[in-house]
């Protein structure tokens, strides 16, 4: 017969699988910066890889919790703990949203100066102008 996880254990599990999550997305916005893309492709990997293991572990604690046991003081500092790391990767998530948005915004405001409009506007239904995406623009270079 299999051994009977406990709560704590899993936790501790948990803990390991965030602080292995905010390794990834530390060097993801590090290859978003330096524009590392293939360092950047495996670090999104191993974060859909860390997410799934995580997802599991959460799934395997709520079917431990729910024999509705009291939760002991350690399990209480595990999942303070587990809190504050989720916090601090949301938080890493939205400083990396917020440089990815004030880049493409840039790089949008270069393009619409500098690319003249080849098609007629567009207009949205309350009849302001409709921003274009980019498109693929070749710079020539000399080093």
């Amino acid at each position: 017969m299999a051994k009977k996880v406990t709560v704590s254990e899993i936790l501790e599990k948990e803990n390991d699988t965030l602080d292995r999550l905010l390794d990834c997305q530390s060097s993801v916005h590090i290859a978003v910066k330096t524009r590392n893309w293939i360092g950047l492709e495996e670090d999104l990997e191993k974060i859909r890889q860390l997410s799934l293991e995580f997802s599991a572990l959460e799934d395997e604690r709520e079917k431990a919790c729910a024999t509705g046991s009291e939760i002991s003081a350690e399990e209480k500092a595990l999942m303070l703990t587990l809190h504050s790391k989720l916090l601090k990767s949301k938080i890493e998530n939205q400083i990396l949203n917020r440089y990815i948005e004030t880049s493409r915004s840039f790089v949008q405001g270069i393009l619409d100066n500098a690319i003249p409009q080849r098609r007629n506007v567009l207009y949205s239904r309350n009849g302001k102008i409709i921003k274009r995406e980019p498109e693929s623009v070749v710079l020539n270079r000399l080093f």
